[in-house]
């Protein structure tokens, strides 16, 4: 069997004021005409179909036009959850309508988890819940963390799963390999838990043949191949600018896994430059950008500067400046009268630009006081 492993739409999502939905549209459009020759039989979204529990109407339909496609064209069964962002309830509506035309979607957390069979193969569709909600759901007092969710969930599914089929759990989570630091995360990512522990340990999974999880934007595996997060479609934060953006297809039978990325080139990309700003101004380009400058001092009106060449510039930011943003009160009243108001702007000067003036601006710095002090009598 040949699994289309996706994850993170977050349709509707909106980055420094930029919407993205052109960027999404074009890019399933893209996946869809790549993938008609390639002889998918399911298509897995793990979670996060939109970026929010409202979403846009420009998002639903777009999601209503994607999978639309996906269901008519590719005729192949599209398997969705609920990940953290969408609303569980609202991602399940006419769901059971839906599965009539291989459209599965489980949005809500229920007392016996999903399972889909395909070819032989069995899909279990775990959708992401909060742990309060879910120990209300399975009764049970003892489910405190996302840990305890998983290994209930799991058992669960263990007790009536045939270990010689071929097996595929479908979740929307934080799974981690001994420590947080085993999987790389991104600034575009909510929390899953406030207040209680929203990891995973891998090992809780490892009796799956294959694991499709979501909610990492990073494709990368946890451990092993057969775990692993396919990642958003897009870069959704200046953290994601190094990512390679991919879809795992995952070729899969009982005793075989072998996994190939898929990767489509995006409308725009999002990327980091670095440098001087009238270097920069030399440039040009329509991705989506963030710049990090290395000039000394600050340049008047320079990001509206920089999008007459950059017109998707989001952000900006001076490398070389201390970093902190606002400086503290280092001197008392009784030393301020020690000092004189030029000695005062020179050191508030070197605190702020990291470096001194020179001799010819010592000059001008007490000529301007002195002017001031007289004019002021």
């Amino acid at each position: 069997m040949r699994i289309l492993h996706t994850a993170d739409w977050h349709l509707g999502k909106i980055v420094n004021e930029f919407s993205m939905i052109e960027d999404q549209r074009y890019y399933l459009h893209q996946l869809i005409d790549t993938i008609k020759e390639m002889n998918v039989d399911v298509i897995i979204m793990a979670g996060d179909l939109y970026d929010r529990s409202l979403p846009p109407k420009e998002a639903v339909s777009l999601a209503d036009e994607i999978l639309t496609r996906m269901i008519t064209e590719l005729k192949v069964p599209v398997l969705a959850i609920a990940g953290n962002h969408d609303s569980n309830e609202r991602l399940e509506f006419g769901s059971r309508l839906f599965t009539e035309n291989q459209l599965y979607m489980e949005g809500t957390i229920k007392p016996t988890i999903r399972k889909v069979q395909i070819e032989q193969t069995n899909f279990y569709l775990v959708p992401f819940g909060d742990p309060i909600y879910i120990r209300e759901v399975y009764q049970n007092p003892d489910i405190r963390t996302m840990e305890d969710v998983a290994r209930y969930q799991v058992a669960s599914i263990k007790k009536d799963m045939n270990p010689d089929e071929c097996n595929i759990l479908i979740g929307h989570s934080y799974v981690i390999s001994g420590t947080a630091d085993s999987v790389e995360a991104s600034d575009s990512e909510r929390p899953l838990s406030i207040g209680t522990a929203e990891y995973i340990p891998v090992e809780v999974f490892e009796d799956f043949d294959y694991v499709a999880l979501g909610h990492l934007h990073k494709p990368q595996k946890v451990k092993k191949e057969s775990i692993r997060y396919s990642g958003s479609i897009l870069k959704y934060s200046k953290s994601e600018c190094r990512h390679k953006k991919q879809v795992t297809l995952v070729d899969i039978d009982k005793n075989h896994l072998e996994i190939t990325p898929l990767y489509i080139q995006p409308k725009r990309d999002m990327r980091t430059l670095r440098g001087a700003f009238d270097d920069l101004m030399k440039g040009t380009s329509n991705d989506y950008l963030f710049f990090e400058l290395e000039d000394s001092g600050i340049i008047m009106d320079s990001m509206n500067r920089l999008r007459h060449r950059y017109p998707n510039a989001m952000g900006l930011e001076y490398v070389n400046h201390l970093e902190k943003q606002f400086t503290s009160l280092t001197h008392t009243q009784a030393d301020l009268k020690k000092y004189s108001l030029p000695d005062l702007f020179k050191e508030f000067y070197s605190e702020h630009t990291n470096s001194l003036l020179d001799e010819q601006d010592d000059t001008i710095i007490y000529d301007a006081f002195s002017a001031a002090e007289r004019n002021s009598k």
